[in-house]
């Protein structure tokens, strides 16, 4: 590890007091290569946000375990004297500053950026003097984030720079964003660059009209599509769904954009997963981060769809299998790395981890917003419904990390309570307490229970607007819905994936999900999407044969109160031992290979519990009028 990361690595050095605390406002360690480095060399994490949770990890974990265990408390204060003064006087203090790490750049500035942007600063050479604001704005615009914007003079620059903006990975801090807008709406009078930069939907919306327009008018040159690098960056939006190709009759048309087009659905279906597969091996190839397996995992979802979709078989299928293999074995390499410091971490357009879904809704300040969690919804589903719903809606799509095991009792639990499953050890095998939960968590962030609506077991049937409570109460502010229509498939499919894709297209047709988005949405409320976990399509290696000892029987998991139990079955069968991040301390978790499931040897099933990219990394959706 080299860059920045290094040099606040050295601030953790053995040997190592019983407890340090750090001073992080500028959220340094909200990283999960630092964290997993630093827990690594066997110190145990603890965060102060909410002082009553903190105050309950401290005498739980810090004041009752071994002394030999060493602490580390992350907090974003200033000043470290807020801090418990009990804990504060036995402790060592470190306090970590951006403005430390970049010395000759405005402090100002560098503080604003996020660590994708430190990881692509890190990479620049400068020349050691010091800089000013303006000049530090320059040289991260031109430099790190490798946006030519005063070379822009033609309609094709102007589209170039904003889709290179736009996919960047990084958020843009809004001093650089309005210094860039201010430049460019005085250089370029005759385009909207500033609505472009300011919204990516506005954006994205004109490039669907002008490429509409494009296509109809048999791709008249000269036209900025044309200009090969702007080629590339476009073809990529309709890989990844931003876009949606436009209907033709003819084949005759320039083989550049057949990504654009729709004309032979198989053929044209076929190149799509073939792009996708190049893609991921891009992405593979290039140490994939959290918000990287998101990436691919959201494309994975897109080709195993396509290939449901288009039911292949015999050598086509060899090209998915073969994808499928690597994406499951780097993704088993990445979480066993990092996913134990994914719970601490935070980002302000979706939750790291499903349990963070509450504060990121808190953090938009929207006056009624309503959070729909699709249950057992995985992203290869998504790439079914986005098809569907993106023709009345506009969808933003993030993804989360589930909480494995990937069950309901333990990750959507943790949804509605706003919780690590440590928390909820009482019903960690249930969700009965999952309303009060959900009302309780929004009491705490001062909303009234009594404007605060859950229900659960919606999406079956005929849609009835007036059956919805968020919708059937006028003073709703809060509304949680469960619709459990995709595990409900999930458990009773006897066809695998492609029974339930059948299943989801059907009821897809039925309208039920998009009737309840276009009633919430004229309800005032601000819409989003979740899932609490995946899905995966496993073959039986043979059921286990440990009677009643589980706590919880899955076809992908088996949960144990004691650790020898989950040890002697781990023997007996193909399976992993999962490392137990964030679970009660006598929940020991044995989970099932990728694609096995401890079911009668050879039967396919889908399922849940595991941590396959299918299972763990699921859709969060903002969706609007479009």
């Amino acid at each position: 590890m080299n860059g920045w990361r290094q040099k606040v690595l050295e601030c953790f050095q053995a040997p190592f007091p019983h407890l340090t605390i750090v001073s992080d406002p500028d959220q340094l360690l909200e990283d999960e290569s630092i964290l997993s480095a630093i827990t690594g060399q066997g110190l145990e994490i603890m965060k102060l946000e909410d002082r009553a949770s903190f105050r309950y990890e401290v005498e739980s974990r810090f004041k009752q375990q071994d002394q030999k265990v060493n602490y580390v408390v992350i907090c974003q204060l200033e000043d470290l004297r807020e801090i418990p003064f009990d804990l504060w006087n036995h402790a060592q203090k470190v306090e970590l500053r951006k403005s430390s790490l970049f010395p000759g750049l405005s402090a100002h500035v560098v503080r604003e950026l996020d660590t994708k942007s430190l990881d692509m600063l890190s990479s620049v050479t400068m020349d050691g003097t010091d800089l000013s604001e303006k000049a530090t704005i320059d040289f991260i615009l031109r430099k790190v984030y490798r946006l030519p914007y005063d070379s822009v003079y033609s309609l094709a620059d102007s589209l170039l720079l904003a889709m290179r903006y736009h996919r960047l990975q990084c958020e843009v801090p809004d001093m650089i964003k309005h210094y860039l807008i201010d430049y460019l709406k005085h250089r370029i009078t005759d385009a909207p660059v500033q609505d472009w930069i300011d919204s990516y939907q506005v954006f994205l919306q004109y490039l669907r009209q002008e490429w509409c327009q494009f296509v109809n008018g048999h791709f008249p040159a000269p036209h900025p599509f044309w200009d090969s690098e702007l080629r590339s960056v476009l073809s990529l939006l309709f890989i990844e769904g931003e876009m949606s190709p436009v209907s033709i009759k003819q084949e005759s048309f320039p083989k550049e954009f057949f990504w654009g087009i729709s004309y032979d659905g198989q053929r044209q279906r076929m190149e799509m997963l073939k792009e996708i597969n190049q893609q991921i091996e891009t992405l593979l190839s290039s140490s994939p981060n959290r918000s990287t397996w998101i990436q691919i995992a959201r494309l994975f979802g897109k080709g195993k769809s396509i290939s449901l979709e288009l039911q292949l078989e015999d050598e086509d299928s060899n090209l998915l299998v073969d994808m499928e293999e690597r994406v499951e074995a780097g993704f088993e390499q990445w979480l066993s790395d990092h996913y134990g410091s994914l719970a601490t971490l935070t980002d302000r357009n979706a939750p790291v981890m499903v349990h963070k879904t509450v504060e990121v809704l808190r953090l938009k300040g929207q006056e009624k917003v309503a959070l729909i969690v699709c249950d057992g919804l995985s992203f290869v589903q998504w790439a079914q419904m986005e098809r569907e719903l993106v023709k009345d809606f506009q969808c933003e799509v993030y993804g989360s990390y589930a909480w494995i095991p990937t069950l309901t009792s333990v990750s959507r639990q943790s949804i509605f309570s706003g919780e690590i499953p440590r928390f909820f050890y009482d019903s960690i095998n249930t969700t009965s307490k999952e309303e009060k939960a959900w009302k309780t968590v929004w009491e705490r962030n001062g909303v009234p229970s009594v404007y605060v609506t859950y229900e659960r077991g919606l999406g079956q049937g005929e849609y009835d607007r007036s059956n919805i409570a968020a919708l059937a109460k006028s003073n709703t502010k809060v509304a949680g819905l469960v619709i459990d229509t995709i595990d409900q498939l999930t458990h009773h499919t006897i066809q695998g994936q492609l029974g339930m894709y059948a299943a989801i297209d059907v009821w897809l047709k039925q309208k039920y999900l998009q009737s309840l988005l276009q009633d919430l949405l004229n309800a005032g409320f601000d819409v989003y999407l979740t899932s609490d976990h995946g899905n995966k399509e496993s073959k039986g290696v043979g059921r286990t044969n440990d009677g009643t000892l589980p706590e919880t029987r899955g076809e992908r998991v088996r949960v144990y109160r004691d650790v020898v139990l989950r040890d002697q079955a781990a023997v007996q069968y193909s399976s992993k031992r999962w490392s137990g991040t964030g679970l009660p301390d006598d929940y020991y978790v044995l989970i099932a290979q990728s694609g096995e499931a401890f079911v009668r040897e050879g039967e396919i099933v889908v399922s849940h519990g595991g941590a396959s990219i299918e299972e763990v990394i699921v859709p969060f959706v903002h969706i609007q009028k479009r």
